[in-house]
């Protein structure tokens, strides 16, 4: 979910062609140029793509130039790329098309759920790709997609906090003291997204995921209406690059990003904070209304192989639920105080979504706190 990349975000939709594409050699039957709509729309049968296109909508510098250029060479297949800055930023894109518009999305878990639920993504059955049993068993029956039948497994991480040691002398270690930042802190950095961020809150406050309490949801609304006055920026994009330039000294980050912006000024430190931390999925799916349906198969299918998607695990540094990426990923990652979690450390835990009543109330707290 995650905006981890050093480089400046790119501006507008990515296409990059190589010469010399080769074409994909994993089983699986059969070859395809065209699209794969109509009734290939509504099979899961796997019919692999050499040509043509597939457009990616994914998270703010969220996908490797590098994979981009091979995903080319490797099946004869362009790979355009688009950006959004949240899960609700894609549900509302969804939902306004009636999944249309792009072959391959990236939602955080709760978000595949509530896709899938009002049929805006495509049922093709992830484990009967031809790498389809490169899927770890844990990442198998997971609580929004069980059985993988309308995703696959891109990269996870968790969702803390970072401050800069070297300017703020005090000891953070709770999302009490997020919310309630020293003066040496200036303006914090936080997510625009309302389900980590409300969440953040009612951790604080020991209010419950998805309450309808009305003492609870005045809690958290109460705090982040006193946080609003020490808040720098609500933007999940250029988060890294805020705390590694020295831009923000404190801010709301994914453990990826923190790790990359930690290399770059090692005072950083990544928070464990003792209410605990959100552990998050990301997945590939198929939007309902996709028109390059095989190619987007393909797609999948190609970042189902470990080499492919240790590209991925190593540039953005995040972990992968794709077995055999572990083993690449690189030394510096592996051993990163942002990436492994510390041991005893129990409270990194997937979060499951809340219903259309419970978010109703998540957004007028969001809404007012932005506002």
């Amino acid at each position: 979910m995650r905006n981890s990349l050093r480089r400046p975000r790119l501006a507008a939709a990515l296409a990059i062609g190589a010469v010399g594409a080769l074409a994909l050699t994993s089983c699986g039957g059969g070859v395809s140029d065209g699209g794969g709509g109509g009734d290939a729309a509504a099979s899961t049968e796997y019919v692999e793509a050499t040509s043509g296109e597939v457009n990616l909508y994914t998270w703010s510098d969220y996908y490797p130039d590098e994979l981009v250029k091979k995903f080319k060479e490797d099946t004869g297949i362009t790979l355009n790329v688009d950006f959004y800055d949240s899960n609700e930023s894609l549900e509302a894109k969804l939902r306004a098309s009636d999944g249309a518009g792009y072959d391959v999305v990236v939602p955080s878990d709760y978000m595949v759920q509530i896709l899938a639920n009002d049929g805006l993504l495509l049922e093709f059955d992830a484990t009967s790709l031809p790498n389809g049993g490169n899927i770890k068993p844990e990442f198998l029956d997971v609580y929004f997609d069980e059985g993988r039948k309308y995703s696959t497994p891109y990269l996870y991480g968790t969702t803390s906090f970072a401050y800069d040691t070297d300017v703020i002398t005090e000891e953070l270690t709770s999302w009490k003291d997020y919310f309630n930042p020293p003066e040496s802190a200036g303006g914090v950095g936080i997510m625009n997204d309302q389900v980590e961020v409300v969440n953040s809150a009612l951790r604080a406050t020991g209010g419950e995921f998805c309450t309808t309490d009305g003492a609870e949801l005045q809690g958290a609304q109460d705090l982040l209406t006193g946080f609003k006055g020490r808040v720098g920026t609500i933007n999940s994009d250029g988060i890294l690059e805020r705390l590694a330039n020295g831009e923000q000294t404190m801010a709301m980050i994914w453990n990826g990003a923190a790790h990359r912006a930690m290399q770059d000024r090692p005072s950083l430190t990544y928070v464990y904070p003792e209410e605990g931390i959100a552990l998050w999925q990301d997945n590939f799916t198929i939007p309902a209304g996709a028109e390059n349906v095989d190619q987007a198969k393909t797609f999948l299918n190609w970042m189902l192989d470990p080499e492919n998607m240790a590209v991925a695990v190593n540039f953005q540094a995040y972990a992968s639920g794709v077995a055999g990426t572990d083993e690449l990923m690189s030394p510096e990652l592996a051993e990163s105080e942002a990436i492994v979690i510390p041991d005893g450390y129990d409270l990194a835990k997937p979060v499951a979504p809340c219903n259309n009543e419970e978010l109703t109330n998540y957004t007028k707290i969001f809404e007012t706190f932005k506002g």
